[in-house]
Formats: C-alpha cells, structure tokens, sequence
C-alpha cells in the first residue's frame, strides 16, 4: 500500500523533480505510464510537481477532474495542466510547446526543481531552455524513436521537413540531456551504435548516461484472479472462449494479421470470440475483423477503463497483438503484454519488436511468431489449441507468465530505476550539496 504524504504547508517550498508530459493525467495512459511511477516515486519521499496537457473532454468532466486533484494532494504531488489541442495539428502543437516551455519556466522559479524529467520529445523541447538557462539536471525519457513512429503512423513523410526537424531535436535532446531513458535494451544498443559512429566521425561525442525502463505494470492490480463469472454472463460469454487485445487500434499494429489468427482459431473452436478492449470507435474494429474473414457476432468491442480491464482479463485465455517490424518497433515496448502476462494470460505475438524475442523466446508465456503469412497464421493458431483446452488458461502456464512479468514488467522495479537514475544526479543529497557538487562540476568543466 501507497504511503499517503501529508499536505504542503508550503506550496512554494522546493522541490525534487519537475515531471513534464504531453500526456494526461486523466487518460488511460497517463494513469498506467505516468501516474503509476509518480505516485511510488512520491511515497518513496521524493518531492515531484507535475506539468501534464489534458483534452478538454477530460478537464470537463468535474467529478474525475477533482478525484485526481484529490489523488495528486494525497501523495503530495503538485499538478499543474495545460489544454491539449488537437488540431490543426501542426499549429496547435506549436502554440502547445510554446506554452509548455513558458510553463516549465514559471514552475522553475516558483519551486527550484533539482531535476527536470521530461516524456517524450515534445515536453523535452519544453524543458530545454530552463535546462540550459539553470543548469538543472535534465533527464530525457525519450520513450520510443518518435520521428519514425510518427512516419509509421502516416503523420510525417519519410524524409519530410516535420521528419527532418524531429530528429535534429532528437540528436539536440541527446546531446544536452543528462541522463537518457528507452524502452528496450534493442533501443539502448542501437543508441550506443550511434554514439561510437559519432565519436568515429568528430572525435568528440561523449557516451551518454542510458537505462532502459520499459512499459511496467502494477502487479497488484494486474493478478491472475478467478474467472469473473457475472461479467462473462452481463455480455454473453459465459461458454465462450475468450481471446483478444488491449488499446489503440493504429497503422503500426498488424490489425488484419490478429483477426486472421483468429479465423484460424475459430475455425478449430466455433466456440471462440474475440474481445478488443479499446476506446476508439467500435465499428472501426468490426469493419476489420469482417474485412478479415471473422462474423460480427464473433467480436466484442468493448470501452473498458483501466480499473475495469483486470476484471476482463478474468476472462481471456489468449492474449494477440502483432506490430510492424521496422526500426521504430526495435524501441517499442507494450503496456498491453505486462498486463496480459500479469493476469496470467499468455501472448501471441511476433518476433523482431522491442524486446519480445528476449522477453517470450522459451515460449514458456505464449507463442512468438517469427513470420505472419496466413500460412503462418494457420499453422501458429493450430500450436495455440492447447492453451485454450479445459475451462481456464493452464496452470503451469499461468504461473509462468505471472514468472516473466515479475522478471520484465514489475512497477516495483521500475520505480527502483528511476529512483538510481535521480540518485545519480544526486537527488539523495541534501539540497545544499547538490548545489556546491553542481557548481564544482561547473567549474571542472
């Protein structure tokens, strides 16, 4: 259980770390990948204030907006939340840099961060000018390879001057941040290929500080508990077998390859129903499964919120999700298998992404797929029957999923590396001393 800090009897009293992020507080996301750290970090007596750019249609909902207001007071931890604009999309995301950065500098002065910790590219280049006008520490968590995500999403052109501009801020972000976080060791070793090429070409590029922490899970939450039986009743599946897939449906993920193992699937088990637990639009994901040979009664597309998805995974037998092998996948890692493997529920996926050959190469959690043709789809979905005999997930199997998401994925442990990293730029010293070894840094330098 989560130490519970008491009220600021200053609120302008100093703090540890400024956390910036482009993602809310109030979504899906924020509460899993950012919200689940903050509020551990928090309670292990770090003093953090968080800059956070919520949608309109969160901040209007009052109730859920003090709820976390309340949530953030509890731990001690100060919010501060911009509006995120959406389009058009260029323009607004440019009001929104210019805003964040006026923000991280006012929130500077008032609380005297010791570090800033930014997510992503976008509030790294917020926080850029405060790094270099004060020197604070600045840690770039820089997630996945942005620019080439956003070209694998159709956002940016190959080559483009958004690409072009993206990845000069990536090598300016790199250059300047203090400590560098990936998703995956495949991310980090392709950094360090990097970093030698430049130190071969000039002679003078340094060897960043790198950590890898990937998409973790809270374990607590995300148990392998008894089959929910009153869910499976309200919608129908109570002997159904249940398979399925957690999050965004987006170009980066092999959505007609997923349904076409389930076609092959269901085609051995007429009893199967594929169950996709996503926000976006449902008919969208009908529009696939019937493009991909399954029936329309064959899957359920369902809006779940994050405090309901480990009640749904009660239900699965199979978890599948393929993404496209690219260099962007190399530094991918996903929410979605941390929480499949949490609840006990074995994956499908496919090799050459993230760190997945690593992660789930024994097979001992799932089956890894090294190729996607609907030859291959055929022959995986027959490998997968035994998985889904009886009435439950197999209990040695289970157990070892629950075995490779405690080795992977645990929130615990990626608490305790953040924590090494702030503990490098000297976080544990006193606020005194942090300054004296930051100006004789300064000085050496």
């Amino acid at each position: 259980m989560l130490a519970v800090r008491p009220p600021h009897d200053d609120d302008d009293a100093r703090i540890d770390a400024l956390y910036v992020t482009y993602d809310g507080l109030l979504e899906p996301l924020g509460q899993s990948q950012v919200l689940g750290y903050l509020e551990h970090l928090s309670a292990s007596g770090v003093r953090l204030a968080v800059l956070s750019f919520e949608k309109p249609s969160d901040l209007g909902d009052d109730a859920r907006r003090r709820e976390m207001d309340a949530r953030c007071e509890r731990l001690g931890i100060r919010w501060t939340r911009l509006v995120y604009h959406h389009r058009p999309r260029l323009f607004v995301t440019l009001w929104d840099l210019l805003s964040g950065t006026s923000a991280v500098l006012r929130l500077t002065r008032r609380y005297q961060p010791r570090l800033l910790h930014a997510r992503s590219y976008v509030p790294a280049l917020m926080a850029l000018g405060t790094k270099l006008f004060t020197q604070t520490p600045f840690v770039f968590d820089m997630r996945g390879f942005w620019p080439e995500e956003r070209v694998e999403m159709g956002l940016f052109r190959p080559q483009g001057s958004l690409y072009r501009a993206a990845k000069l801020s990536e090598r300016l972000l790199l250059r300047t941040a203090d400590h560098v976080v990936v998703l995956t060791e495949n991310a980090k070793a392709i950094l360090r290929d990097q970093e030698a090429r430049g130190r071969l070409a000039s002679g003078k590029a340094r060897e960043n500080a790198i950590s890898v922490v990937p998409c973790c899970v809270d374990l607590d939450r995300f148990a392998a508990l008894s089959r929910d039986v009153d869910l499976a009743a309200r919608h129908g599946l109570e002997d159904r077998i249940v398979i399925g897939n957690i999050g965004a449906v987006n170009r980066r993920y092999l959505v007609h390859e997923m349904f076409r193992f389930a076609f092959h699937v269901k085609s051995h088990l007429p009893r199967l129903r594929f169950v996709y637990l996503t926000l976006q639009d449902p008919e969208d994901v009908r529009r696939a499964a019937v493009a991909s040979g399954l029936a329309a009664e064959d899957v359920l597309v369902v809006g779940a919120t994050p405090s309901e998805i480990p009640r749904w995974l009660t239900l699965f037998r199979l978890g599948v999700f393929f993404l496209r092998p690219s260099y962007a996948g190399k530094a991918s890692s996903f929410t979605k298998l941390g929480e499949f493997l949490g609840a006990g529920v074995p994956v499908v996926t496919n090799t050459g992404v993230g760190d997945v050959d690593r992660i789930l190469g024994s097979e001992r959690a799932g089956l890894l797929l090294q190729g996607l043709t609907d030859r291959d789809l055929a022959v995986a979905a027959k490998k997968a029957l035994p998985l889904l005999e009886g009435d439950r997930v197999p209990e040695s199997t289970a157990r070892a999923c629950r075995e490779v998401a405690t080795e992977h994925f645990a929130l615990a442990e990626g608490v305790r590396r953040y924590r090494a990293i702030y503990r490098s730029l000297g976080l544990d010293e006193p606020p005194e001393a942090a300054r004296e070894s930051s100006a004789a840094a300064a000085g050496a330098g």
